[in-house]
């Protein structure tokens, strides 16, 4: 269920400052599916790597929410995609790709 640009701000802040609140150690981006991002695309490992995703309701909502955390100093892409309404943020890890 889509949530909106406000919940994902409070969801993603929560979680940053529960697994380190330096913006400068995470990244953040949008996607059509943020799982399959995550796992194909920047090599997240489930079980050792910090990460969440949500559905927004909207592409744009996305990629204002990753606007958001990239000028806090966040990795990312923040430009607007088509059909990317899913937000995602995972703490970088040596092995992980941005």
């Amino acid at each position: 269920m889509p949530k909106t640009k406000s919940e994902i701000l409070d969801d993603f802040q929560e979680f940053i400052r529960k697994y380190g609140g330096k913006y400068k150690e995470w990244c953040v981006g949008t996607a059509p599916d943020a799982k399959t991002a995550l796992f194909n695309t920047h090599k997240f490992k489930n079980g050792v790597d910090k990460g969440l995703y949500r559905e927004a309701e909207s592409e744009i909502q996305a990629a204002g929410v990753a606007e958001f955390f990239v000028d806090l100093g966040a990795k990312g892409d923040d430009s607007l995609k088509r059909d990317a309404d899913q937000v995602y943020a995972y703490k970088i890890a040596p092995h992980t790709k941005q």
